[in-house]
């Protein structure tokens, strides 16, 4: 099995190395910011992702330069579109003591997702930003999934709305205020993953979720934020719909609880380099699912520290996050609590103006410490991401994640994607 791993991924890479002889030296941004600026995109990206303090300041400021003046506008610079294309192979093994490895393979072509980001200046003082997926593969099919109750499209896709909202600004001198109101995700997590990355996936630490709670730091939500820059340091505040909303969705029930979270990070220097604080306290209400899988809501917090030191050659990325759930199980009359940790670490490398860039991630999840079979999920992540014009990448990616089932029994997920995605 390892060894039809390794040829896998060395097939394909011998295909990606005998074009990077003629990689041209250009990077991505979002294009239609690129031709509103008239700018390159290495004024706010590194390796075409890596926002550098410049981005990181453009996209706090709506997606405008700080005091620009903007010109007439046009359609073109406010719209792009965007396009994933995927071929992937996944290799799922069940271990378990006295029992053979039950072993399921599954691979797969696919046009991932169609989208249009739209964004930039309204007037005085207002903008606005929106990510649109018209398509998306959810992953569901007819043999396996009814479409009367879980496809929202006849061919197993689903539309999307990512993020969109109204956003307001006020600077005067190093102060500068914003606000927004929409669906929204807190800036902090959009800077370390939640927005652009380099690699396919996502960190473990931004998805996982604890039991029947859907909450995750990589979660937009319907609410507004407040926000104080000065300088190099930089504080938001929210406050969003339960997580008992789901993503897509605008209540459950008579649920009208509303979640908080604040953030508070420091940029240094000019390449994007930042260290960060989040915290998140809400609630989750089991009580009220169609199957209640408790007799109370998921009370709950979650703490982080997130930091990215950056150069121009490349990146070491973390982040360290801990909560606690607390709630009432159906049937029972004492709480359960759940004490959850996760991190990651990911290297980077930036060759040939960005256009070459090898990673590597180590991560880790744990959603009850106390708990020695409590599912821990952990493994390496390595991949390489090409970029053989202006606004498109190739990415090829490899993971083998272990998840311990029990003392007896445990999961090893191996999989292999290979990313084509362009925008325009």
């Amino acid at each position: 099995m390892k060894v039809n791993l390794i040829k896998r991924i060395g097939y394909i890479i011998t295909i990606m190395t005998l074009f990077i002889t003629f990689l041209p030296e250009e990077s991505q941004a979002i294009s239609a910011w690129g031709r509103k600026y008239g700018v390159g995109c290495n004024v706010c990206h590194i390796a075409g992702y890596k926002l550098t303090y410049a981005g990181q300041q453009f996209l706090r400021h709506g997606h405008q330069m700080p005091g620009d003046e903007s010109k007439e506008p046009n359609l073109s610079d406010y719209f792009s579109m965007a396009m994933k294309i995927r071929a992937w192979d996944k290799n799922k093994t069940v271990q378990q003591s006295g029992l053979s490895d039950a072993i399921e393979t599954r691979n797969s072509f696919e046009a991932h997702a169609l989208s249009i980001y739209s964004g930039g200046p309204l007037d005085s003082g207002f903008s606005y930003f929106t990510e649109m997926y018209l398509h998306e593969n959810d992953g569901k099919n007819p043999g396996e999934n009814t479409e009367s109750t879980e496809s929202d499209m006849g061919d197993w896709a689903r539309s999307k709305l990512a993020d969109a909202y109204l956003q307001y600004g006020y600077e005067k001198d190093d102060l500068y205020l914003t606000a927004r109101a929409g669906r929204i995700m807190p800036w902090l997590i959009h800077l370390h993953g939640g927005g652009a990355r380099l690699s396919y996936s996502r960190p473990l630490p931004l998805t996982s979720t604890v039991g029947d709670n859907p909450y995750r730091p990589f979660s937009r939500q319907y609410g507004a934020g407040l926000g104080v820059g000065f300088k190099e340091a930089f504080f938001e505040a929210g406050v969003v719909n339960g997580t008992g909303k789901y993503e897509n969705t605008v209540e459950i029930g008579t649920d009208t609880y509303k979640d908080v979270y604040a953030s508070l990070d420091y940029s240094i220097g000019d390449n994007g380099s930042m260290l960060g604080v989040y915290y998140y306290n809400g609630q989750f209400p089991l009580q009220l699912l169609k199957t209640p899988k408790g007799a109370t809501a998921d009370k709950f917090y979650q703490t982080g520290v997130l930091g990215q030191y950056v150069i121009k050659h490349g990146a070491l990325i973390g982040a360290y996050f801990n909560g606690s759930d607390e709630y009432t199980p159906t049937g029972g009359t004492s709480n359960v609590t759940y004490k959850s940790q996760s991190y990651y670490a990911e290297l980077q490398g930036y060759f040939r103006d960005g256009t070459l860039s090898p990673y590597f991630r180590w991560e880790f999840f744990d959603p009850d410490t106390d708990r020695s079979d409590s599912l821990e999920k952990s493994g390496p992540v390595l991949g390489i991401d090409w970029r053989p014009f202006k606004h498109g990448r190739f990415t090829l990616e490899a993971s083998n994640y272990t998840t311990n089932d029990s003392s007896t029994k445990k999961t090893i997920n191996r999989d292999i994607t290979l990313e084509m995605w362009f925008m325009f």
